[in-house]
Order: C-alpha cells, then structure tokens, then sequence
C-alpha cells in the first residue's frame, strides 16, 4: 500500500509538472517539480513517451538521450526510462523510428533464467489470452482485471494496427507463465515476464492499480550499465586540419607528416552536380574524387561539408548557402543516399558528412554565394532553426539507409554569440538562438555529431587570444566556452551529442602585412599548442585547424603563400608526435598556470604556459627525462624545478 500512495503522489506532481511544458509535442518533456529528476524526455523521444503511456508505461527518464549506444550490435540513440529503453531507429520508416529495447528478455538474461527452456504450458485455457508463438497464457487474477485485461487495455498508438497489434508492439510476447516471484521485499508477488515488460499483480492496491510495471530500466542498468557502441573516431588523434578544395594534391603528403587524424573538406556542392532537377552529373567532381582519396590513401579521416542549394531548390533565390524550399528536401535526401553511396567506399572512405557550414549565419547578412551559411534568418523565430531540423529530418534515414556507418555532422556553427547573454551593444542575440530552434522543431534525433567554430584574433598582448573574443569571455574563452554553450542547450532538450571544434586558428585582422613582423607567426605557434592541447584534455573529440594551405584567410594557414611550413606547422607536428597514441591524465593548472598530462605505457607528457606576461617557477616533475619549447627545440634542465611562461613547454619522462 505504500508504494502505491508514493506512486499515486509521484503521478500527481509529474502531471503539475508537465502542466508547465510549452505546447509543441517535440519539445521535451521535463519534471522541475520531481525531486531527483533532472534529466528530460528528449524531443525526439517526448511525442512517443506521452502518446503511448507517459510515466505509468515508460516511468521517469534515468538519464539524458545518448549517442550510439551500442544495443545487438548496433550504434544507436537511445533514452533509459524507469520501466524501459527508448531507441531510435533511423533508418526505419517513420512510424517505427523510436521502438523500445526487449528489456525483459534481457532482464531474465541477466538473471540466468532461459525462458525457452522452461515448459511451456498445455494449452489454452477458457478465458485467457493463448500464444501458441511461446507456449504461454496470460490471463487475469480477479473478474475483469489482471493481465489479460491490462494487456488488452494499453498498446502503442500507432494508425493501421489492431488492439491485439498494438498491444504486442507495446510488451511484446509472453516469455513466461505467471508464478509467484519474490518482490523487493522479498514478498511473492504473481509476476508474468513479456519480451518488453514484467507485470506484477498487487490484489490490495485500488483496482486502476493491481496491474504494476516492474522497473526493469533501473534493474538492467543496475547489473549492467549502458555500453556506448565503439565510436568510428575512437581510435583518431584530436589533432585535425582543413584543406581548401583544389588545394590537396600538393599538400597530401603533409597529412602523413604531421599525423593529422581529421582533414576537413569544404566541400561538395549540390547546386554543382544537379543544376537541373533529376539530372546528376558527377563528371563535375572528378578532381574532388582525386582529393578524397588522396586524404585517404595519407591516412586522413575525411569530413566532408556537402553545401549549395540548386536555383530551382531554393527557399530564398539567389541564397545558394540558404535553406531548401520544403518540395524539395526529398530531391536533396535522394542525391544525398547517392553521393553517400558513390562515396563511403574505396578509395574515398568517406563516413563523415557535414551538412552546411556555418549554416547559422543569417542569409539576412550574406550575398547568398559565400562558402558559409546562410540557413538562418533574423526574421523567423529561432533564426530558423526549424528548417534546418526539416532538411535533417528528410536527408538522415536516407544516409544511414545508404551507409549505416555514416555520421551525420550538424554543419560547424558559426556560433557569433551567446543567447544568454546580451551583446556588447545590448542587443539579443538571435543569431545564437539557431541551435536551439533545431532542437525544438524535433532535429536532435537527425545527427551524429555537432560542429563549431572557434576563431580569434591576433593581439601582440601577452594574454591568452581564447579571451579576446568579448562575446565568449564570460563563459571563460571562445574555444570552450562554445563547448559549453551547445552542451548546455542539447541537455535542455535531453540530448548528449559529441562535439568537434571543426574551424579555429588565430587570425590576423585583415591580413594586415605588420603582424609578421610584430610577432604574429610565432605566436600563432604558440595558439596552435593551446588550441590541441585544451581540446585533447577536454570530452571534445577533436580540433581542426584552418587551414593548411597558405596563406589563408586573413593569414590563418599553416603554410604560406609558397607552401612551406610556418612556425605553427613546425608547433603542431611536434605536439601530434608527442601525443601520438597518449590519453589525457591530469590537470597540472595552478593559480598562475595552465598545464595538462598526457600519458602512454611508457612515457607522461606535460604541457604548461601562464595566460599573461607573468612567470612561475615549479618544481620538476619526478622521473622528468626532456624538457623543449613550443616548437619542438629542446631545452636545459638544470635542478629541480623549471620555469613556465607565455610560452607553451613540453615535459617529457616517464609515467
């Protein structure tokens, strides 16, 4: 009797709670008055969870939505519940994209228990429900209630099924007969397991609850946690690069040099390959099919920006980096499977494709021809994030269909900046709001990854540039303080998603010919060891670089104008040796310095700088063997202890 007043009382706040939820059915379902919860049914999970049950069925979300959870051997995204496992399911028609996990049978499977060893019963018996599939009846405990009647009664809502259909898709077969098992009390209870449910009859409870839901989410996950599938990018270095299209020939060899995990390219056009609606002509990328597989036969993994929207597909004429016009996604979703077909296998290996660049950027602001952009629009809610979550909607299953290895990247966000925060002119920030309007119209559940971008400027100042950028300071610099922005909104609509910072690099403004002179190249070296470093001891899976190809923009390229490395090539190909097969260890960060660890079997690797002109003096690190400056150049030890300043230094011994 108690746990049914506990639950009734729970049912009550969760139903005020919910009361306060916003009308859109993708948007999250979340319990601010439910001690303990924290965690929301993310959007692309909400509409499923409360059309089909809500908390009596499914019970409160044991966590945030998570990426590529590994379920019978397949990478996919998927929500714990209380009673159940939310899974989402791609490529499926969609109606059947969210299906729940078989959690009884893998219940029993964690207890020992064969269920199709154990004797199957003789027959039907008058008056119950008789599957002859596993041998079992369910039928009820009292007049009119009990299993047979609860089975009956609740299903999926889903068009086109009967009740009996419904009801199957909702708990599955019977695994077992009902009998007496032990409850937490060690109490029996008459219990029934089904492939997706366990029913458990409690005789003293109102009649509306007799028939409980065993809480077989917290259960499973209690023996055995959620194992996250294997990411592709596991076994990659953090270390990426960018190279321009048409720029790569000459320059793939540098790939193998430096050790560069991620090459990010920019990219395939739609607009290019089917300028006339149904007519593809692929003779047009016959040099990117060159590029591509010159990434990969270097080693490179290939992430590939595919942009350009086609005049006749245009929401916005003359806006080729804008959206697609609503008719059209499903021409866009076909070259997709084609282009994802053509190239996923060798000799281009492409898995990664990146759907826009910068698509966040308002076409309000831009030409419409730029390689960046222009989804967004200043004057619809959101920046229009909503028609990006469509072109997503519409483009994914037809990329997991074509390769069900593909990961799907959210075009880098320009990200320019930070909603919660009015702009230095008092302004709101809308552009910002881009990621969220993506969210809200149900786009969480159509990508892999999340790309961003993090840029600045060049100062001659001793002062650590990642806090040059006003809009980011007070989320503690741009590199990471973006990171935190996305990681924070995707878990306001229940998701978690890997993040990959895909354009950064410290830039001189305008290109203006002084900042050679001044300093500027030296200390783009010393960025590029900042950059990788922060982002290698961070949960951001990589950094790409832009770019390597020179100059670049406003003078942002590894090489220069003649292809020869500058001073941050030199940094960052000693730092991916350095780093090569080593895992994040610790912070070293003091008061008045920055500094991380890294470690292989064999040796530890330290990296420290101070973020403005002062110095510090450290004791030495025990078993402490080398010690070189930022690009590479070994250095004195002499005693015990060594002096860290603006300039990045490298330790290195062993562990």
């Amino acid at each position: 009797m108690q746990r049914i007043i506990i639950l009734i009382g729970l049912f009550a706040i969760a139903i005020l709670s919910m009361q306060k939820l916003h009308a859109q059915s993708t948007e999250p379902i979340c319990f601010p008055d439910v001690p303990g919860i924290d965690a929301c049914i993310a959007s692309s999970f909400a509409e499923y969870w409360r059309s089909n049950g809500g908390l009596p069925i499914f019970g409160y979300p044991l966590g945030s939505a998570s990426s590529a959870e590994a379920v019978e051997g397949q990478a996919l995204t998927t929500q714990w519940t209380e009673r159940n496992r939310l899974e989402w399911h791609a490529a499926n028609p969609p109606a059947y994209r969210v299906l729940l996990g078989r959690i009884g049978a893998e219940r029993l499977a964690q207890l020992g228990r064969d269920w199709a060893t154990e004797p199957p019963e003789a027959g039907p018996i008058p008056g119950c429900l008789w599957f002859a599939e596993t041998g079992r009846n369910v039928c009820d405990q009292g007049e009119g209630v009990g299993f047979r009647s609860y089975w009956e009664t609740h299903g999926l809502r889903q068009p086109g099924l009967s009740a009996y259909e419904r009801s199957l898709a909702l708990f599955g077969l019977p695994l077992t007969s009902a009998a007496p098992e032990p409850g937490p009390d060690g109490t029996p209870i008459m219990t029934q397991w089904f492939e997706r449910a366990r029913f458990e009859w409690h005789p003293d409870n109102p009649e509306d609850f007799r028939v409980l839901l065993g809480l077989l989410g917290h259960e499973v996950q209690r023996v055995a946690p959620s194992q996250p599938a294997t990411p592709p990018w596991a076994a990659l270095s953090p270390i990426g690069i960018e190279i321009n299209r048409n720029r790569v020939g000459p320059l793939a060899e540098r790939i193998a040099e430096v050790g560069f995990s991620w090459v990010r390219y920019n990219g395939i056009r739609w607009d290019e390959v089917e300028a006339e609606r149904g007519q593809r002509d692929w003779t047009t990328l016959q040099r990117v099919e060159q590029e591509l597989a010159a990434i990969s036969a270097q080693g490179g993994t290939t992430m590939l920006v595919v942009r350009g929207a086609p005049a006749w597909a245009q929401a916005v004429p003359g806006k080729r980096c804008g959206p697609i016009r609503p008719e059209y996604l499903a021409d866009f979703a076909a070259f997709m499977a084609e282009l994802v077909t053509r190239y996923s296998q060798p000799p281009y290996n492409v898995i990664y494709w990146e759907l826009g660049n910068e698509p966040d950027a308002p076409h309000n602001l831009l030409n419409g021809n730029e390689p960046f952009g222009c989804w967004g629009d200043l004057d619809q809610p959101f920046n229009n994030g909503a028609a990006y979550a469509a072109m997503l909607e519409a483009v994914y299953p037809a990329i997991k269909a074509a390769n069900p290895e593909a990961q799907v990247v959210l075009g880098g966000l320009l990200l320019d900046c930070d909603p919660a925060r009015p702009q230095p002119d008092g302004s709101p920030c809308i552009a910002g709001q881009f990621l969220e309007g993506v969210l809200r119209a149900g786009g969480g559940a159509h990508f892999d990854l999340l790309g961003y971008h993090a840029y600045t400027y060049w100062s001659p100042e001793r002062r650590d540039w990642n806090m040059l950028v006003p809009k980011w300071e007070a989320r503690g610099g741009v590199l990471l303080g973006k990171r935190d922005f996305v990681v924070e909104t995707l878990a306001r609509y229940g998701y978690q998603k890997p993040l990959i910072m895909n354009e950064g690099g410290l830039l001189c403004w305008q290109a203006d010919p002084s900042c050679g002179p001044r300093g500027f190249f030296e200390d783009q070296a010393n960025h590029a060891i900042r950059l990788y470093t922060r982002i290698a001891a961070s949960d951001v899976i990589g950094a790409v670089w832009y770019t390597l190809n020179g100059p670049g923009w406003n003078e942002g390229g590894m090489l220069d104008a003649n292809q020869q490395p500058r001073p941050a090539f030199v940094a960052t190909r000693f730092l991916a040796h350095q780093l090569r097969g080593a895992h994040y260890h610790a912070t070293l960060s003091t008061d008045s310095v920055e500094g991380y660890a890294f470690a292989t079997p064999e040796r530890q690797i330290m990296i420290y700088w101070s973020n403005d002109a002062t110095t510090a003096t450290l004791p030495l690190p025990p078993g402490t063997q080398t010690a070189y400056n930022y690009l590479g150049e070994a250095l004195p030890l002499d005693g015990a202890s060594f002096t860290v300043g603006f300039e990045p230094i490298i330790l290195v011994g062993t562990p």
